[in-house]
């Protein structure tokens, strides 16, 4: 694991060298001269660097009605302050080219304003997309599929983050959608809670409305385990939902394992698991519930958090071995601000998103439902995937 002090170190470079480039296009967007303006703005930009740090610290310390807003404002400042940067650097890009093929009549500050506006814009939409996810229709074909689980749907909900901004409201709404599908089957798969210190019971109840004719099924992600993991099981086993805590059941003939995060050191963990069958003519379909895309297997040699964000194993050897036909991840978000989606994209080879085969396995990893951290989305729509199963021919 990246040791806390070098994170917090990184991040507070980061967000220093940007909240100063911020400031200096400010300046010459607004052609502050005056030395007592600058130096209000030099303070207000400086107190919105330090901002979203300190509310993440607060709100871990003591949750109360202060901490709250303070973390909800400094998190909307977080977002925008991204779509603010872009815009800036669009600016500059914009004013030097146009000077360079000799348009010296072009104005910094008419483009500045422009580009803030584009910003701004795309910030507001990417607040609603946050809130409003979309359906995702995906179909999948599996080779000696059960008759009873033939044009069968599963509903896939990942990194729903239910916390400050993802309230005990919009999880009732959530299951509202859910239920309008009418689903065979909802899976969770990891991040349901989003880490806080209080208040996880108030979830149970809107939890408890999800409904499905062949159960509920969940595994815990890495915020799981940051919101305190026995916490967060009894609220979902409070909610009626199934925990799948590296075990194998069978569902009317269809193999369904959940692995928890973040992984098992080799297959004798897994509860059931003489149950798989290796793949051949007569392998029976497993489904894997996996938060991340990556292998299952937990190398306990290294730190699996730095791993799975730096070094993720995509070669699931594992899961190919025990026979896994369809693994179903999330935990990317689809790097969830633009132009983050690039970062996830190349960390995790290409399968931070969508539906990837190789053979008799496949995999697909959900955008996610929620948000961590900035209520926004803006490159990544959240999504709630609503898989048919076919029979491979």
């Amino acid at each position: 694991m990246v040791p806390p002090m070098i994170f917090v170190s990184v991040f507070f470079l980061v967000s220093v060298t940007t909240h100063l480039f911020l400031y200096r296009f400010a300046v010459r967007g607004l052609a502050v001269t005056h030395p007592a303006g600058r130096a209000l703005m030099m303070g207000a930009f400086a107190v919105l660097a330090l901002s979203f740090m300190a509310a993440f610290f607060l709100i871990r310390w003591d949750e109360n009605p202060f901490t709250i807003g303070f973390y909800k404002t400094s998190a909307v400042w977080f977002a925008l302050s991204i779509s603010l940067v872009l815009a800036a650097a669009a600016t500059w890009l914009l004013y030097g080219s146009l000077r360079a093929c000799g348009v010296s009549a072009a104005s910094f500050r008419g483009l500045g304003a422009a580009c803030v506006l584009l910003g701004l814009g795309g910030s507001a939409w990417g607040f609603w997309s946050a809130f409003h996810p979309g359906i995702t229709p995906v179909e999948v074909s599996l080779e000696n599929l059960p008759e009873s689980w033939r044009d069968k749907t599963i509903v896939q909900l990942s990194d729903v983050h239910l916390g400050h901004f993802h309230t005990p409201a919009a999880m009732a709404r959530l299951a509202e959608r859910v239920n309008a599908l009418t689903p065979d089957m909802v899976v969770i798969t990891g991040d349901l809670f989003d880490g806080m210190i209080d208040g996880l019971e108030g979830f149970a109840d809107p939890l408890k409305r999800l409904s499905a004719r062949k159960g509920v099924y969940f595994v815990t992600g890495n915020h799981e385990v940051y919101a305190g993991l026995r916490r967060s099981l009894d609220v979902v086993a409070l909610a009626g939902i199934r925990v799948l805590f590296n075990e194998v059941v069978e569902i009317d003939g269809l193999q369904l394992m959940g692995i928890a995060y973040p992984g098992v050191a080799d297959e004798r963990q897994i509860r059931g698991v003489e149950r798989l069958t290796r793949p051949g003519p007569d392998h029976r379909p497993c489904i894997l519930l996996f938060h991340t895309p990556t292998d299952i297997r937990n190398d306990e040699t290294l730190d699996r958090r730095t791993a799975t964000y730096w070094r993720p194993d995509t070669s699931f050897a594992l899961s190919k071995k025990l026979g896994v036909s369809l693994q179903l991840s999330g935990h990317t978000h689809r790097g969830q601000i633009f132009p983050f989606g690039l970062l996830t994209r190349w960390i995790f080879n290409g399968y931070d998103h969508g539906l990837h085969r190789e053979e008799g396995f496949a995999i697909y990893t959900s955008s996610g439902v929620g948000t961590w951290g900035p209520p926004m989305r803006t490159g990544a729509t959240p999504e709630i995937v609503v898989f048919t199963l076919r029979a491979a021919s």
